[in-house]
């Protein structure tokens, strides 16, 4: 549900409007309405850039932390500049990385362009040079190669790699040379580029354990330098979002706070000489969200969150897209030896997984549940038919088969839909009254009234004719409200035409909408299937082998296969109930969505 807020207007004179900061901060409960945004601050925008660049900071150094590493503890710092000091150090750290690795790139090079010359003495080049002699070093395609260079300038091949034939020459300054071309070596010889190689790559390893160092130790620094900046970002915010009144003497802010926690506020600053006025809450006035659900529905607050949150004058989705999404994701999985390594999974990690996690970890136990349950319902167990065990033969009956699945697919949509078309209604009664919302619950009784008069013949045969007419006159009832009363204080020809239209993209988007259900029976059928083809491939494609070596290539078939096909499902499984309750549900539901976060000015 959307905790219910309160609106205030501070009016402060401008000498006291920092201390006044102060002490709304210390409070802790006021989300401040935002009069001007942070790219038109450029204070604010510079302080939003440096908190991107310590996350992506913290973010490298991450990938360099032990496994051992001590616990993060918490800390404060006394200054800006200890956080500077510390974001410098491991900032200085990269950069020092990024010049080791250019400069063993460079020397990798250097090393082999003299490995075609091998390993020499250059003290004995030079004594040649102080002779008289100079020693030249030429490289030159074979084809242009000419033997008679050997006596004729006195050419000595070294090396002949891909085509290239390295030679040397040795002879007086004033002597002529070969057509070919000279090459400058390195300052050093072979052995001693090796030698410095080595020492850079050493020093690069000593870099990545000083980094190791610093993400187990003093990471803890960059965080509090972030929460820092962070309490910086909100009090200059606070400070811009006033405006000023009365040549700018008087700063008048105005804030949103929880109604539970609105009493605390007003108390905390009564006495203190500051004008505090509650104001009514007007239409198109942009109220901060704040998310209050039950202990299961929380969990489900991310994917909320993902599409949009809520806007202050409709019903928070979570609670009611919770079961269902459970549900499908149990459906598309469809295996319960899958969702039994989920479950297991999860809550093996959570008791290791740090408080930002183990919400995420929450979720996916009782996404692990239902898919362990619906996958023994349907007789699907890592693949096993459950069905086709001689040991279960006696429960046989009771598992779904692929008809039961495709039914129960169609009819849990259209549940959804139904579903969805009542909170439609109870949305637009809190916006707009009762008398509005009536025609929207008329076509939730239409299209409830007409399924049943049609499925209930089915289901029960000897279902008697007066509950079937019943249906078709409830429908009937429902039909005169959708048609003639979709637009109160309108003419009724106006509404009777709305109501066709309104008739129409029912019709059609009921279909269609309906039929995407049937993705929830298809992707799990898939899954079940590949899982049971994965078991077939290891158990014949070493039937003719020998008990170990058997064992062997099966375990491996069966991991790697089943592997793949539960990070297949996996994503299938997340993607497409995601997909339904986006689409379909908040379709069917008229969520509008574009609700903001509440996010109290308060100390990180």
């Amino acid at each position: 549900m959307i905790t219910a807020m309160n609106k205030y207007l501070f009016l402060i004179y401008h000498r006291e409007y920092e201390a006044f900061l102060e002490k709304l901060r210390t409070i802790g409960v006021v989300h401040i309405r935002e009069t001007k945004a942070t790219k038109d601050v450029a204070e604010l925008q510079d302080l939003l850039n440096l908190r991107k660049e310590i996350a992506q900071t913290k973010r490298m150094l991450a990938s360099y932390k032990s496994e051992d590493a001590p616990a993060e503890q918490t800390l404060t710092l006394a200054s800006e500049a200890d956080g500077e000091a510390a974001m410098q150090d491991a900032q200085a750290l990269f950069a020092e990385e990024t010049r080791l690795k250019g400069a063993i790139l460079s020397k990798k090079r250097e090393v082999e362009h003299m490995e075609v010359w091998g390993q020499f003495d250059f003290a004995s080049i030079e004594r040649l040079r102080k002779a008289g002699y100079e020693v030249n070093f030429y490289s030159s395609s074979s084809s242009a190669y000419k033997p008679e260079w050997e006596e004729k300038f006195g050419a000595v091949a070294i090396n002949t790699v891909r085509s290239t034939v390295h030679f040397v020459t040795i002879g007086h300054k004033q002597d002529a040379r070969p057509d070919a071309e000279r090459i400058k070596l390195p300052d050093y010889d072979l052995a001693t580029l090796r030698h410095q190689q080595e020492e850079l790559e050493a020093l690069l390893e000593a870099n990545a354990k000083d980094k190791t160092s610093f993400a187990d130790n003093r990471m803890a620094e960059l965080t509090a330098y972030d929460n820092l900046l962070s309490d910086k970002f909100a009090f200059t915010s606070a400070m811009v979002q006033a405006e000023g009144q009365a040549d700018d003497k008087l700063m008048l802010l105005e804030g949103w706070v929880p109604v539970s926690e609105a009493s605390t506020m007003e108390q905390a600053l009564a006495g203190e000489g500051y004008y505090v006025e509650q104001m009514q809450i007007e239409e198109g006035d942009k109220v901060p969200i704040k998310l209050k659900n039950n202990f299961f529905a929380r969990l489900f607050e991310p994917i909320t969150k993902m599409y949009s949150l809520p806007n202050y004058g409709e019903l928070d989705p979570t609670p009611f897209l919770a079961p269902f999404f459970m549900l499908f994701f149990g459906l598309c999985f469809g295996d319960g030896g899958y969702g039994l390594l989920i479950l297991l999974a999860s809550t093996l990690f959570k008791g290791k997984a740090g408080k930002e996690l183990k919400p995420i970890l929450s979720l996916f136990q009782w996404l692990g549940g239902a898919t362990t349950i619906i996958g023994l319902l349907t007789g699907s167990f890592f693949g096993i038919a459950l069905a086709e065990v001689p040991q279960l033969a006696s429960v046989k009956k009771y598992f779904l088969n692929q008809d039961n699945l495709m039914t129960l697919s169609v009819v849990i949509g259209l549940i959804q839909i139904i579903y969805a078309k009542i909170l439609a209604g109870i949305k637009i009664k809190i916006q707009r009254g009762v008398k509005y919302s009536l025609a929207t619950f008329a076509w939730a009784v239409i299209i409830t009234a007409v399924i049943l008069a049609f499925a209930l013949p089915m289901i029960a045969p000897k279902v008697p004719e007066v509950v079937i007419n019943a249906m078709f006159g409830i429908a009937v009832a429902g039909g005169l409200v959708a048609f003639f009363y979709n637009s109160p204080g309108k003419n009724p020809f106006i509404n009777f035409g709305s109501g066709l239209w309104t008739a129409y993209n029912t019709a059609s988007g009921l279909l269609g909408d309906t039929l995407s259900y049937i993705r929830l029976f298809a992707i799990g059928l898939t899954g079940s299937i590949l899982g049971g083809v994965f078991n077939t491939l290891a158990t014949d494609m070493t039937a003719s082998m020998s008990i170990v070596p058997r064992i062997i290539v099966m375990l491996i078939i069966l991991l790697i296969g089943h592997g793949l096909n539960f990070g297949l499902t996996m994503i299938s499984s997340l993607v497409h109930p995601i997909r339904l309750t986006f689409v379909e549900f908040y379709k069917n539901s008229e969520f509008e969505g574009g609700g903001n976060q509440y996010t109290p000015f308060k100390r990180s």
